[in-house]
């Protein structure tokens, strides 16, 4: 029996991550690796993240079973483009992308209607995963008390229910958010602190004085900074503009904050710049705290138990039966009416 084909565009750290962990729950499956970035591709071929890889996008994604779009927003809709053709009846293909709301015009675009989509976003534990995000040092339990959205866009409950069991099986905790909700919780939380992070490093950076004042900027100035390294700014910008009204919304909420902290100072309350730094590390202690503990309530159940891949593309029913064919010709027919 032919393996199950998984495709992997995008082997980046979230690509190369799932990849590690499909590995370490499964034997019997063919990984194939496409990247833009034949470096990304070599260094997922020697951790042993992919069986191969290839270079031609629809050919990497043909008589694949499951393709993850680890990719940028900007890239999937020239992604689903370009690979519609060679889309193998009941496929899943599923992306980790920040941004939903406008998927489901480019599944209806391009996607053929026995195409099964499932969008999903990837939130690593902090406690398991740091900021750095550095791809040598990944392992299969990387998943382990991470967040996992999954937001149908196309397809049967059968095979959303499946995904998620796929899911629960890395360890990690599917969530079931549709795409508005989804968008609105995630900005504030992951593009607009990148955003952030670059507005502070251009602040600094364009001083007059910056020449002589970096050799004083430490470990503070690099934690603040640090998400400027791994920040996609076609994808932050695309993002952003994408969502105009909720990013204008959480940058004005952003500056309110910090202009009472500045009118604060001015007015010399020392008290009152207490309280707000206080504040906001005790709230920050009680994310982290949660974090820790992991997010158990408000969730549908979700079987634990590692699903069939086979399962997932064909039926449970239709697996089983040929899970369990003979070896041997001939074998099973003990109980075969004689003609």
């Amino acid at each position: 029996m032919a393996k199950t084909r998984i495709t992997i565009v995008g082997c980046g750290f979230i690509g190369t991550a799932i990849a590690i962990a499909l590995r370490g729950l499964y034997k019997d499956i063919e990984i194939v690796g496409h990247d833009k970035e034949q470096l990304n591709t070599k260094r997922a071929e020697k951790l042993k993240a992919i069986d191969r890889s290839n270079w031609n996008l629809p050919s990497a994604c043909e008589n694949a079973q499951l393709i993850v779009l680890a990719i940028p927003f900007g890239a999937i809709e020239p992604t689903l483009r370009a690979i519609a053709p060679d889309i193998m009846p009941g496929a899943i293909i599923t992306d980790t992308c920040a941004t939903k709301a406008p998927l489901a015009g480019f599944v209806s675009k391009y996607l053929p209607a026995n195409a099964v989509y499932i969008s999903s976003d990837i939130i690593f534990n902090p406690s398991k995963v740091p900021p750095t995000q550095k791809i040598e040092t990944l392992t299969a339990d990387a998943f382990i008390g991470a967040a996992w959205t999954v937001t149908p866009i196309a397809g049967t409950p059968d095979s959303v229910d499946a995904f998620a069991s796929l899911i629960t099986a890395t360890g990690a905790k599917p969530i079931f958010m549709d795409a508005a909700e989804h968008d609105g919780l995630r900005l504030s939380v992951d593009t607009i602190p990148s955003a952030l992070s670059s507005a502070l490093m251009l602040a600094v950076t364009s001083d007059a004085a910056w020449r002589e004042r970096k050799w004083l900027a430490g470990s503070r100035f690099d934690a603040a900074t640090i998400n400027v390294d791994s920040t996609d700014a076609e994808e932050i910008a695309s993002v952003l503009v994408a969502q105009k009204e909720a990013s204008t919304h959480w940058l004005n909420q952003v500056m309110l904050q910090l202009m009472e902290m500045r009118d604060a100072i001015e007015q010399g309350r020392n008290d009152k710049v207490t309280l707000l730094l206080t504040h906001a590390r005790e709230q920050r202690e009680q994310w982290a705290s949660d974090w820790f503990k992991g997010r158990d309530e408000g969730n549908a159940p979700i079987d634990a138990q590692k699903p069939s891949l086979l399962g997932m593309f064909v039926g449970s029913r239709m697996a089983s039966r040929i899970e369990e064919k003979p070896d041997k010709p001939g074998a099973g027919n003990k109980n075969k009416p004689k003609r």
